[in-house]
């Protein structure tokens, strides 16, 4: 496997709207650190995947096929992008059930996710993925405060090592809603995502990727000492302490380094027929959720009339989801969203990608139900369009129940989705165009 990898900076534009806090009303006002759109591409000499990862609150499915398009005459076959989540970035169209992206973010963020590609294909080199996981205490909980209290937060990493050894590249997955700054903050920044992409550089001399997991009712709200740039870095230090960015052990047949560097070389030179190489084509499965029937909107509402709010703060946010799912209902959408949730192998990885804010047991689900393969996975969330909130099912009533478009069991009808797309890609690859999982 080749790998390779490249970075472009985000312009942003005074004035334009920010995203992600509904009682935001001013618009991007300078900047705290850059926004950046990464890509990193993968291939086996069969197939090239690229990864696109904007900081940006959301990528909705128009802008996602406008890069699609724009990075296939460069030789990439297949493509993804996600967005970290950020809420101090331009306004892309993030509301349930997805909008279209404002034409002048649109030419700006193909623009960059070109060059980034670009850049990737240039640095390509040989490559041995494996991943690693770690449990980072005091990085986020649970957004409710009445729901069991995380002993620590799952940070996953994707890395990227030379055949002697080097650690060349770190994709690293938080699920963790990245919202240090607040509604009040107008400067742009990629936020707690921009944080641990400093630390973890700082750690040594590799590429570092930072996208955003099954974040959907995990924030740094409970754990979070201040809303600044110090925080920020405070919270990505926190992250670099605990992830155990090293090259992988010695492959088993070879039992040195320099073993395993051979190993790898003749693996590329034939193609890479050792599956622990290759790139396999995504899986795409497609899910047909259904959007919230009145009843259930009208009855979700009730309940946040009902809900005690324990600050001012609370209090505002149960009005605004209050608002949306009223907002909803008039909409009185019958048929049913329709997404696709992809897998696609790389080596012994699989990579899960969801789009919108899946929560992070329904995650944790997709991991364990893809146990015992001999397989790691990886779940990306924000990522090749956005429908909003996905809760697991008997979630209590929250802004994050109330904005989801979707009824009640949607999001376990993405995991079995998932389940589906992790196996086949597991097994050999071949892309499930037609395949539709009803709920």
């Amino acid at each position: 496997m080749r790998a390779g990898h490249g970075v472009e900076t985000l312009d942003v534009v005074a004035g334009e709207a920010m995203g992600g806090y509904a009682d935001r009303t001013q618009g991007i006002a300078g900047t705290l650190d850059p926004l950046e759109v990464h890509a990193v591409t993968f291939t086996d000499g069969a197939h090239r995947f690229a990864l696109v990862v904007a900081d940006l609150v959301c990528v909705n499915a128009d802008v996602v096929e406008r890069i699609r398009g724009a990075v296939h005459p460069l030789g990439v076959d297949s493509c993804w992008v996600a967005a970290t989540h950020t809420h101090a970035s331009p306004e892309t169209g993030c509301v349930p059930g997805g909008a279209p992206t404002p034409a002048p973010l649109v030419d700006r963020l193909v623009g960059a996710s070109v060059r980034a590609v670009g850049s990737a294909l240039a640095d390509e080199r040989d490559a041995r993925p494996h991943a690693v996981r770690a449990g980072v205490p005091g990085l986020g909980d649970r957004r409710v405060s009445h729901y069991r209290h995380l002993a620590d937060v799952p940070v996953d990493a994707l890395v990227l090592s030379s055949g002697a050894g080097e650690v060349t590249g770190v994709l690293a997955v938080s699920p963790v809603h990245p919202t240090v700054l607040p509604a009040s903050n107008s400067a742009a920044s990629a936020d707690l995502n921009g944080g641990i992409r400093r630390a973890l550089r700082a750690a040594g001399d590799r590429w570092i990727v930072v996208a955003t997991g099954a974040a959907g009712d995990i924030s740094t709200r409970h754990t979070r000492q201040a809303r600044d740039r110090a925080e920020i870095d405070r919270l990505g230090a926190l992250v670099a302490e605990r992830l155990p960015i090293t090259a992988p052990p010695p492959n088993s047949t070879t039992g040195t380094v320099a073993g395993a560097a051979a190993s790898m070389a003749a693996d590329v030179a034939a193609g890479a027929a050792d599956q622990s190489f290759a790139v396999r084509p995504p899986v795409s499965v497609r899910v047909a959720l259904a959007p919230k029937a009145p009843d259930e909107l009208a009855a979700a509402v009730d309940a946040a009339e009902r809900a005690r709010a324990t600050d001012e703060r609370h209090r505002d946010v149960l009005d605004q989801g209050r608002r949306i799912a009223h907002d909803l209902r008039a909409r009185g959408r019958a048929h049913p969203y329709e997404i696709e949730v992809q897998a696609v192998g790389l080596g012994g990885v699989t990579l899960v990608a969801v789009p919108g804010e899946l929560f992070l047991d329904l995650g944790e689900a997709i991991r364990a139900g893809s146990a015992g393969r001999g397989h790691d996975v990886i779940v990306l969330g924000y990522a090749n369009g956005y429908l909003g909130y996905l809760p697991s099912r008997g979630t209590r009533t929250t802004y994050e129940t109330l904005v989801s478009p979707v009824a009640e069991g949607g999001g376990e009808q993405v995991v079995a989705a998932a389940l589906e797309a992790v196996e086949t890609a597991q097994e050999d690859g071949r892309p499930m165009r037609g395949c539709t999982a009803h709920g």
